[in-house]
This record gives C-alpha cells, structure tokens and sequence, in this order.
C-alpha cells in the first residue's frame, strides 16, 4: 500500500495545477516520497493566492473537458489534491481549498461524477489512519464540504434521476456500508456519520423533504443506509449510527410538542420537591 501511494503520489507531484494549489508549507513536513521542491513550498501570501486561483481555474478547465475518467486517473488526482491539502497550512487557505476542491464536482461530465467521487473515498480512506492530530482538522472539513457537494449535486438533480441514483451508490458503498467491504478507515466513517444530517439540513434537502416527494425518498434512502449500521459489527458505529438517525431534525425522527416538554419540566421540578428537605425543626 506504501509503495503504491508513493507512486501515485510522485506522479501527482508532476502536475503544475496540483501542486501550486498548495498555499504555503513546509516541504519537511511531508512524506518522504513526496518532498516538494523548495520553489514550490517557500512563496509569499501574494504569489501563494495568484498560484491557487490559477492552478485552480487549470484544473477545472481540464475537469470539465473530460468525457470521461478512469477510475486510476481520478485517484491519482485525488492523491495530488490531498497532498496540496496537506502543505496548505494557514486557517484561511485551508478552508478556501477544502471549498474549492469539494466544489470541481460541478465541473464534471456526468459519465465522470461516480469515479471522481469514488476515488475521493478511496484515497482519503487509505490516507485516513496517517494523517496527524495538528493536521486533521482540516481534513474533517474537506469531507463536510466533499459530503455537501454530494448533496447539493442531487439538489441540482431535482433529487431524481440517474446522477441521484450515483450519489446514492456511492454513499451505499463508501460512507455507510455495514460490510465495510472497501475497507474505509473507521475514524472516517464515524466523522461521515457526524455530519450527514447537518449537511442534509445546510443544503435543503430536509426542509425540500415536508413538500417534494423527490427530495424525500432522497433523505428517506440516505436514513435507510445509516439505518443498516445500526447492526455493523463495529460498536462505535452501530451506536453512531443510532444517535445521528435518531437526530430530531430528521421528517421520521418523534417530534415532542410543547406540552409534552412542559410536562417534562413539570414532572423534573416535582422530583426536586420530593427529595430530602433537611430535619424540621
């Protein structure tokens, strides 16, 4: 698996778009296998922005171009873009990049959405277990936005069709599969589950669901798939799994109504009466 990363990762190395959109950073700071020359790691704030917006705008005309991508291709793309990640290091930077990379989504050919986005998985999944606590930060927000992007592509979709049905594969396959058969890295898929339902609700998706029947199946199939974990073999994510599908916002989450609440607080308060007063004088 090294040995394959290193390869990947050298050859992403080659791509003038992918490695300026790396903001700033210290070349020591990498892997071994993918130390970046001096030039490009030891440039100003001004030049750092000017690379990225150039670098990015190479990389989406390119994106867009394609008719198609193999599955190798992307991940190899994939790879240089987690690096370019990785060097970014002020706060700012990070999270425009981790926008910017979520967002090549609307630049593809449909043909190209499943492979990109299964290479996202795939990459950050292996890469998932190495990556340092000072640098996962980051990373976690990359994969909000990335899941964001997911959804907001099916948004875009009317929440019907065939790009929906990929969106769905992919989620099926990489964020909530009980079998784990792609060997996802678990604190990934933990952080997935953290997130779904925020993103969902970010995007419209839960609000569209109390009065578009298209958007409901949607959020109605991405709760069956986190349903399936509530009986993984893994406990964390069983439990993970109950706590986020259970979440409130959800259209088949139990509302509780002001009354009931009220009785609540009535029946706590009377609780507190009944407990032990002292010795009366």
């Amino acid at each position: 698996m090294a040995a394959s990363a290193a390869v990947s990762a050298q050859e992403a190395q080659q791509m003038p778009f992918i490695r300026n959109l790396a903001s700033s950073g210290s070349s020591s700071s990498l892997p071994e296998y993918i130390q970046m020359p001096q030039r490009l790691t030891m440039t100003s704030p001004k030049s750092d922005r000017k690379l990225r917006t150039e670098s990015l705008s190479s990389l989406q005309a390119f994106l867009s171009s394609r008719r198609s991508i193999t599955p190798l291709d992307a991940r190899k793309l994939w790879t240089g873009l987690y690096y370019a990640l990785w060097m970014t290091d002020r706060p700012r930077p990070q999270q425009a990049l981790a926008a910017d990379l979520a967002n090549l989504l609307s630049d593809l050919q449909p043909a190209c959405v499943e492979p990109w986005l299964a290479a996202f998985w795939s990459v950050l999944g292996t890469q998932w277990p190495h990556i340092e606590a000072l640098r996962l930060d980051k990373f976690l927000l990359l994969v909000r936005r990335v899941f964001a992007a997911h959804v907001r592509l099916v948004k875009e979709q009317g929440y019907q069709g065939d790009l929906t049905a990929q969106i769905l594969a992919v989620f099926a396959r990489w964020c909530f599969d009980a079998e784990d058969e792609e060997k996802v890295a678990l604190g990934l898929r933990l952080h997935v589950l953290d997130v779904w339902v925020d993103e969902l609700e970010r995007e419209g998706a839960v609000a569209a669901a109390q009065d578009n029947e298209h958007a409901k199946a949607f959020v109605q199939a991405v709760g069956a798939l986190v349903d399936t974990l509530k009986r993984c073999p893994v406990k964390s994510l069983r439990q993970r799994a109950q706590d986020s599908y259970d979440d409130e916002r959800l259209p088949w989450a139990e509302k509780k109504d002001d009354d009931d609440e009220d009785d609540e607080m009535e029946g706590a308060e009377g609780d507190e009466d009944d407990e032990w007063g002292g010795i009366d004088n």
